[in-house]
Order: structure tokens, then C-alpha cells, then sequence
């Protein structure tokens, strides 16, 4: 809990809660996984969710994403077989050798605290990323009940999954994912 109130008071801007989510918020994150699916986590922070991730019997690949330099050591001392990438999601998903598929993609970004270019830069990457597959899927939360951001592509579609009310604050779990059927239109 310190470690989040000390980065929060250095950049809150980057940090969309000072509390880590809630044993209630992560299970219900990580309930989307499925056996075998890989998982990227962007936005891990003090690595509440990348535990329970962890707990699962998880068998696809984790690859946790992770932009504050002290929180990402924080988490490479932590999370034993994952591999933890240092920097922006758009900025080093690029550097991976190939995207998975099937793959979901757990996010804990504070979309509506972040800067214009930097909503704009994650969304994209993001989307591109869901766009090339319907076995790919964003699940993301928010404190609001309305989706995280909008989705500029006519191909995907956000749906509500639940509300967890054991979180402080409560916490609404999102899925984003291409149409089944549809066609790519990048």
C-alpha cells in the first residue's frame, strides 16, 4: 500500500487508484483467462492481479507489461515465471516476436487519467492487437460503469461482465473483442 501512495504522489497521472485492487477485483479479472490461453497484463503495478494470475492453472505464457522502472523490479522479484517488459504497452509490444493467439489481455491502465498521446498511443496498440483475431480479448476495469474508453473500430465491441462491489472503490470488469465473423479493417 505504501509502494502505491509513493508512486501515486510521484505521478498521479499514471496511477489510477492509490489502494491495490482487491483479492475480489483479481479473481474476477482472471476468471476470464481460460486453460492454456497466454496473458499479457499491462498496467501490473504492485502485481495484486499477476498473483492471481499465478494461482490459476494458467498454462499459456505471461508476459506482464509494466511503464514505472521501481514497479517493474518491484515485480521481476515477485512474479517468478513471468517475463516483465519495462516501458509503455505501444511502445515495447512491437519488440515481442509474435503476438499469441488466443490471447487475453488484462489491463489495469487508468485510461481516463492518461494524457491525450498516451490514451490515444495504448488504445491503438491495443486495438490493433484485437483486431487480428477474434480469440483475442481486452478485460479491463474501470470505477465507472460506462467502457474504459471508446473503441474507434466498427469491429469491436465492449460488454459489460460484472460489478465487484469488494474493492475500493468498486470496480466495474469490462471485455473488449472483435465480432466474431468480422471481417479485419485496419
Amino acid at each position: 500500500m505504501i509502494r502505491m501512495l509513493r508512486r501515486f504522489l510521484a505521478n498521479p497521472g499514471m496511477i489510477g487508484s492509490v489502494t491495490p485492487s482487491s483479492p475480489a477485483l483479481a479473481e474476477a479479472m482472471t476468471q476470464q483467462i481460460g486453460k492454456g490461453v497466454a496473458v499479457f497484463e499491462i498496467g501490473a503495478g504492485t502485481g495484486a492481479i499477476t498473483r492471481c494470475i499465478q494461482k490459476t492453472a494458467l498454462s499459456g505464457p505471461l508476459v506482464v507489461f509494466e511503464q514505472d522502472h521501481l514497479m517493474a523490479e518491484y515485480l521481476r522479484l515477485r512474479v517468478g515465471h513471468a517475463k516483465v517488459v519495462e516501458g509503455f504497452f505501444h511502445d515495447t509490444v512491437g519488440d515481442l516476436s509474435e503476438i499469441p493467439d488466443p490471447l487475453v489481455i488484462l489491463s489495469s491502465v487508468p485510461f481516463k487519467s492518461l494524457s491525450g498521446k498516451l490514451h490515444s498511443n495504448t488504445v491503438e496498440a491495443i486495438c490493433h492487437i484485437l483486431l487480428g483475431s477474434p480469440n483475442r480479448r481486452l478485460i479491463q476495469y474501470t470505477y465507472f460503469d460506462r467502457p474504459p474508453f471508446i473503441a474507434r473500430h466498427r469491429n469491436l465491441r465492449w460488454r459489460r461482465l460484472t460489478r465487484v462491489w469488494a474493492n475500493f472503490p468498486p470496480a466495474t470488469v469490462w471485455e473488449l473483442r472483435r465480432e466474431t465473423g468480422a471481417a479485419t479493417k485496419e
